[in-house]
């Protein structure tokens, strides 16, 4: 390719020469090879393009290029600026002295100075039509001409098969490119292939007698991140200080100078306001830049920037709120320049951020809002978008080191608005000042029920569900159960009324106030309710911020799950909270969960003994004893100790260590809120114990002072009974047990032990291996075979002679065991009885063809119902059906 050395003399006076000419390359230029290679590969189609920010070296590039290739296809150069792009005479003036420098033939009318339009780029094509060789034409500084003249250009190009354009320029032009990309005869190279990489830099610096260690390149790298422009700045630097390291870029005057005379003496003063408001933002989308800069969303905004010389970096990631939208942020130098240079007053500047915290918040960036309204000293602001978008859980359940509560760190002592005072006391929970929170909420003066303390605020129910769910936190840690109940049941409504998309994006919040509504039912001994809500909690947790507190539902549904005698369910719930917890890290001062879930712990102690492995049980019995003082101070420590404490006794009951055991129950802490439902437990295992010790006296008096209605004391009485040889009235008391209905499993179990030892008693083996039996059928729906293991003597003699411990022994070793595809598992006496309700035989017959009373067959249709999960014997023999059991 040959170079431009002149233009035509009849218009010499009126050409910029400086304009036609290839500039020179810079000294000591880095050799680009691979972008040569490049360059060749794509100046054989149509169109060319290359675009990047100032500095990054597009000009150098295509001028070593030129200066490489020698003498080969002529290339016309031209130069364009401003006034281009504004006088269409001036473009063509110039551009037809480049095609004639490059030895093009024009026809007379094109340099008779006549004004340009559509004829003159019809001229150009014909005479270009005519051209027998390549011709490259390279517009340099190409995003100074708008569409209209470039329409001609690419009338030109279309027409001239031997023209070949290539447009180089800061952004894309406006040239019509997207139909050259969909045939296939657009080439492009974009900005990021015009980065150095560090080997790249290395060899600069090299260039310049600078030799760098790895520490010091990858500052270079750090400060430049492969822009040219500033690698050469940094050599320059260097190779002028010998051994004075890497500078500071954004302090050298080098890096100034170039800033301020390739870009900010160029700028307009909307593209000053535009770059300075930019600069004041980590990242941005184009819609969030035009926003920061107080215009209408704007999609040309990034177009604006590039022309102004700014360089952006795109960072991969998504909209602020998962919007959508790339991301893009100022290269890093860039943005400390323009920060310095174009800083603006600070009334300006904090419009700017309160502008962008404003789009940010709607857009659901609450973070990034919360950033710009803290940055322009808006705490109240800021305080404002936490509440409005229910990021007050956010602040609890992150504690301090989580975003929000770093961001507002520097927040005012004494805030003055109610929103302030509520998001002060999240973040006082945050820390774990309790006392300073509690101060804060008195002041906030809301309780837990209503909005009156907060109807003149902008959005009284995202407050009022805030305060909630602060009130429910400090209740949680200072084992207020009335409170926690209360703060719970209102955050609850209120969350139903808050703003539902903002509640969709929140799911821990109703996983939060589940948990603070099973926690009071908990330990208010409603374990039904307990277990409900802690299961719909599970189910409810998504996002990475619930899994500390799906690990939380998941130990104490388990916990709970095991006080009702479910013990598969609770085994299965108490492994999920371990197997979670192991990914699940925890903050100290959280409400979810101590650093191992002990209360897990608890449960599978708890599960263990009642299956008689003795030895699982202690194992897990210690490990939960080790995390007791984990819950100091909170609502459910009581119930926790003492759970542990009986699972203590039974397991030195089954040692025989019934002394040991006694003192185990009675040594039990009462604590401050000692829970009747527990201390009920502990209490007829220590008459249990006593039994079991011959010491009935005590017993009967003690018997004296429990509630003779609950079922379980009455089949204690009966047990006493029994032990001071009144066998009938024993039986009488099994009986009046188990004629009730909707009884727990144990105690029906009780019942059966107790009937079996009563008709043992009296002679009645027969009678009794079959109460024995119903009995162990009962266990082996949960495994817990420790009721017979610890019954009477006569029993465990009957448990041997009618070969039943095998039964027992398999539910206990295999609690895992389940059913193929689902089907529920019925003993087979359970399925005699069924077979006969199918049969629509009476209970009376039933009972006489199985040689068993009508209260065992009762008992049986209550087992059924219960597998099968059904309410009528109706049902259930069509859900039999169903399943293939009949």
């Amino acid at each position: 390719m040959g170079s431009i050395d002149r233009a035509g003399s009849d218009d010499a006076t009126s050409v910029l020469r400086a304009k036609l000419t290839v500039p020179e390359v810079v000294p000591r230029a880095l050799p680009r090879r691979e972008l040569h290679d490049e360059l060749w590969s794509l100046t054989d189609l149509p169109v060319a393009m290359i675009t990047g920010p100032a500095g990054t070296g597009k000009t150098q590039l295509v001028a070593a290029w030129a200066g490489e290739a020698g003498s080969g296809d002529p290339v016309a150069w031209l130069t364009l600026d401003r006034d281009d792009g504004r006088q269409p005479d001036r473009l063509w003036r110039h551009l037809l002295a480049a095609l004639r420098g490059a030895g093009v033939v024009l026809p007379a009318r094109l340099t008779s100075g006549a004004p340009a339009d559509h004829r003159t780029a019809m001229d150009v094509a014909a005479a270009l039509a005519r051209w027998d060789r390549p011709l490259l034409l390279v517009l340099d500084n190409a995003t100074w001409l708008g569409p209209e003249l470039y329409a001609e250009v690419d009338y030109v190009v279309r027409h001239a098969e031997c023209l070949r354009l290539l447009l180089v320029g800061r952004r894309r032009p406006r040239f019509p490119v997207h139909r050259y990309r969909l045939t296939d005869e657009l080439g492009e190279l974009p900005p990021q292939d015009l980065l150095l990489d560090a080997e790249q830099t290395r060899e600069l610096l090299a260039l310049h007698d600078v030799g760098v260690t790895d520490g010091e390149l990858a500052d270079v790298m750090r400060q430049t991140r492969g822009w040219i422009a500033g690698a050469r700045l940094c050599a320059l630097a260097m190779e002028a200080t010998p051994g004075a390291g890497v500078p500071n870029l954004t302090e050298h005057p080098h890096v100034a100078e170039y800033f301020t005379g390739e870009i900010a003496d160029a700028l307009t003063e909307p593209q000053r306001a535009l770059m300075a408001g930019v600069a004041l933002l980590d990242a941005f989308t184009p819609q969030l830049a035009a926003a920061a800069g107080g215009r209408d969303p704007d999609p040309d905004v990034l177009d604006e920037l590039a022309e102004a010389g700014a360089f952006l970096e795109r960072t991969g990631g998504d909209g602020p709120g998962g919007a959508g939208g790339s991301v893009y942020r100022m290269h890093p130098l860039f943005a400390a320049m323009l920060r310095d240079r174009l800083a603006p007053p600070p009334p300006q500047a904090r419009a700017v951020r309160l502008r962008a915290a404003r789009f940010l918040a709607a857009a659901g960036d609450v973070p990034g809002a919360v950033a710009q309204a803290a940055e322009a000293g808006a705490w109240d602001q800021a305080a404002r978008i936490v509440v409005d978008d229910l990021a007050a859980g956010e602040l609890i359940l992150d504690g301090p080191e989580g975003r929000l509560a770093g961001l507002l760190s520097a927040a005012p002592d004494e805030p003055a608005t109610p929103e302030g005072v509520v998001v002060a006391a999240a973040l006082a929970l945050a820390r774990g000042d309790h006392a300073t929170a509690e101060r804060f909420m008195a002041r906030a003066g809301a309780g837990p029920a209503g909005l009156g303390a907060f109807a003149g605020v902008d959005n009284p129910v995202a407050l009022a569900l805030s305060a909630c769910l602060v009130q429910q936190s400090l209740a949680y840690f200072t084992a207020d159960l009335d409170r926690l109940a209360a703060t719970a049941d209102a955050a609850a409504r209120l969350l139903e009324r808050a703003d539902r998309q903002r509640r969709a994006a929140r799911p821990e919040l109703r996983v939060f106030v589940l948990s603070g509504r099973a926690t009071a039912a908990l330990c208010a001994g409603r374990l039904a309710e307990a277990a409900e809500l802690f299961a719909e909690a599970a189910l409810a947790a998504a996002g990475h911020r619930c899994n500390a507190l799906l690990v939380y539902c998941a130990e104490h549904l388990a916990f709970a799950e095991a006080h009702r005698g479910r013990l598969r369910v609770a085994y299965d719930a108490a492994r999920r909270a371990l197997a979670l917890a192991e990914t699940t890290p925890a903050v100290p001062g959280k409400l979810d969960h101590p650093v191992r879930p002990h209360v897990a712990d608890a449960t599978l102690a708890w599960v263990a003994a009642e299956w008689y492995d003795i030895h699982t049980a202690w194992q897990y019995l210690r490990s939960a004893e080790e995390g007791l003082e984990a819950f100091a101070g909170q609502p459910q420590r009581d119930t926790f100790a003492d759970t542990l404490a009986l699972v203590r006794a039974r397991l030195l009951r089954a040692g025989g260590e019934l002394p040991a055991a006694l003192s185990a129950v009675r040594r039990a802490p009462t604590g401050r809120h000692p829970r009747p439902w527990i201390r009920s437990q502990l209490a007829l295992t220590e008459l249990r114990l006593l039994i079991a010790m011959g010491r009935h006296q005590e017993v009967r008096d003690a018997l004296d002072h429990l509630d003779p209605d609950l079922p379980e004391v009455e089949l204690l009485g009966g047990v006493a009974q029994l032990a001071g040889g009144d066998p009938d009235r024993a039986i009488e008391c099994a009986d009046r047990v188990l004629a009730r209905f909707d009884l727990p499993v144990g105690v029906v179990v009780d019942a059966w032990l107790l009937l079996a030892a009563g008709v043992a008693r009296q002679g009645d083996d027969e009678r009794a291996a079959e109460a024995l039996r119903t009995a162990v059928e009962f266990m082996a729906e949960e495994g817990g075979v420790r009721a017979v293991y610890e019954s009477d003597v006569i029993l465990r003699r009957l448990l041997r002679e009618q070969d039943m411990p095998h039964l027992a022994v398999e539910h206990r070793a295999d609690p895992n065991r389940g059913d193929p595809e689902g089907v529920p598992a019925l003993s087979a006496r359970q399925a005699d009885v069924l077979r006969r309700l199918a049969a629509r035989i009476p209970v009376g017959e039933i009972a006489a063809e199985l040689n068993v009373s009508v209260t065992t067959v009762r008992t049986h249709i209550r087992g059924i119902l219960r597998a099968l999960e059904v309410d009528e014997p109706a049902d259930a023999i069509r859900r039999a059906g169903e399943l293939g059991l009949l």
